[in-house]
């Protein structure tokens, strides 16, 4: 008869024996890359869209917040509100102000970006959605909860074109978000906005105008470079891809 630590030892092994024939898939959160707190102290390469995407507002509330109008530049340096004000720190004598823009050296400035508002092309009639990759869904959205995901994770074949769910024109495309590696973000009018994340090769530039399925990237090689991140906002927040896409999958 095996003695108890005999017995233990056994147990153990085959624990071990079945992490590694089977290890668990690292989560690749969409929450990693929020912009948190109440301002944010704009970086090389944000957009008014990226910053906003980031902190799970409408573009035009976070403009409003900050007096911004048009052409909605933004400079590297600058804090950006992203909470309104608290209504006691508001007096009638005295309004609430934009966030104040620190002092940018000269130097700076030439490197800061300028980052005016495209506008995407007239839309002819509602919306119509496409799946940005042919896969399959490996990761369903999930609005709470400790399987959060902000979008669908989409597993494709290496190479694979990443294309425009619905024709818009390109507010971002960088890899200057952390955990979303070359991101790219597709603003279709003042209430939607799609982004894809996990590109290998960006085939797009920022102000660029795009058709519905046009062709914004390539997917990469490996676990992770194959697998495509996509998140719809709606008026800035993160709805299921599946409820406006077509039935039937990528």
């Amino acid at each position: 008869m095996a003695t108890p630590r005999a017995f233990m030892a056994f147990v153990l092994l085959a624990v071990l024996s079945g992490c590694a024939s089977s290890p668990a898939p690292v989560a690749d959160r969409g929450d990693r890359a929020a912009a948190s707190g109440s301002r944010y102290t704009v970086q090389k390469g944000d957009t008014l869209y990226s910053i906003a995407w980031r902190a799970g507002l409408n573009w035009k509330t976070l403009a409003s917040l900050n007096g911004i109008g048009p052409p909605y530049r933004i400079q590297q340096g600058q804090v950006l509100r992203l909470r309104a004000a608290p209504a006691r720190a508001r007096t009638a004598s005295a309004p609430a102000q934009s966030a104040p823009k620190p002092a940018v050296s000269s130097s700076k400035a030439r490197t800061a970006k300028a980052s005016p508002m495209p506008t995407p092309p007239p839309l002819k009639g509602p919306l119509r959605w496409a799946w940005p990759v042919s896969g399959t869904v490996e990761r369903p959205f999930a609005g709470s909860g400790p399987a959060l995901n902000k979008g669908l994770d989409i597993q494709g074949a290496p190479g694979s074109l990443v294309r425009a769910a619905a024709p818009g024109v390109v507010v971002y495309a960088g890899a200057g978000l952390r955990g979303f590696a070359a991101l790219i973000i597709v603003k279709h009018d003042d209430t939607w906005l799609s982004a894809y994340a996990h590109n290998a090769e960006s085939l797009v530039k920022e102000g660029a105008p795009v058709a519905a399925g046009a062709s914004l990237a390539r997917l990469g090689r490996g676990a992770q470079g194959q697998r495509l991140h996509f998140e719809l906002r709606r008026d800035g927040k993160p709805i299921d891809p599946q409820t406006v896409l077509p039935k039937g999958g990528a």
